[in-house]
This record gives structure tokens, sequence and C-alpha cells, in this order.
């Protein structure tokens, strides 16, 4: 296999990515409308912003990767057909650039679990309640979903490696 393969191989998996991010912001955003519609308690109720937020930000990232992605699939295999070698180089920079994105959501994640302790350990207001559980809630999808992109990176950034040591 080449490297253009594993290239594609990589995209095709960041578009499967998209979708299940986008399906995940949609049913989250409709999580929040049965929160809001069919919860009797003040906690449920006060989930229905958070859930909004955290659907919209997750479709908005999987939209983005689904417009993104593709117009890739059509432009690298043609930088790699005019020089194999420069593409494998701008291939290694442009995963490096964005080897930091995972350590970043670790950050984040970890910052929300945090504070989603504090709320739970000093208030009772349900509004904040639903901010803490929201809070878990996006920063364990975002550990998940960079689990695995970090693994398809990796994987692929060594293929990168083993086409520049040719």
């Amino acid at each position: 296999m080449g490297l253009i393969d594993y290239t594609t191989n990589w995209i095709k998996g960041e578009l499967f990515e998209a979708k299940l991010i986008v399906a995940f912001g949609v049913i989250t955003i409709i999580g929040a409308f049965i929160f809001w519609k069919i919860g009797t308690t003040p906690n449920a109720r006060a989930l229905f912003i958070p859930l909004i937020v955290v659907g919209a930000i997750y479709s908005a990232i999987g939209g983005g990767m689904l417009y993104s992605n593709p117009k890739r699939m059509i432009e690298l295999p043609k930088s790699y057909q005019q020089d194999k070698a420069a593409f494998a180089k701008s291939e290694k920079k442009r995963v490096e650039d964005f080897q930091y994105g995972y350590k970043i959501s670790k950050i984040v994640a970890t910052l929300f679990f945090s504070l989603t302790l504090i709320i739970f350990w000093t208030t009772k207001n349900p509004t904040w309640v639903g901010i803490g559980i929201t809070l878990t809630y996006f920063g364990l999808a975002g550990l998940v979903v960079d689990y695995f992109s970090q693994e398809r990176a990796d994987t692929y950034y060594a293929e990168v490696l083993k086409e520049i040591e040719k």
C-alpha cells in the first residue's frame, strides 16, 4: 500500500467520525427537547439549554469536518501524484501541527470534570447542576472522539515517516 492509500483511509476515517459527531450532536439536541418536554423535575428541565449548546457545538464540529474532508479526498491525490516526497513532508507537518489538539482536549476534559465536581459539592441549584452534567458529558464525548482520532493520526503519521525514510 502506498502513502496515498493510507491518506485516503485516514480521510475516510475522519469522514466516518464526522458523521458520528453530527449524529451525536443531533441526538443530544433531541435529548434536550425530551428533557424539556417530558421532564417533570427542575433538574431535568435545567438540562435543556446546556444540552442544546453541546449538541450545537458537536454538530458544528462534525459539519465542519464533513465540509473540509471531501475536498482533501480530491486535492491530496493530485498533490501526491505531482511530487510524492514533497507530499510526504507536507503531510508530516500537517499531522504534527494538529497533534497539540489531543493534549488540549485531555486538559479541557480534566477541567470540565473538576468543575462538575466543584458544582456538585457546592450547589444544588438545578441550572448549575445541569451545566455540570453537561460539562462532563461534553468532556467524555470529546475524549472518546479524540481517542480514536489520535489512534488513526498516530498510525498515519508512522506511515508518513516510513515514506520519508525511503
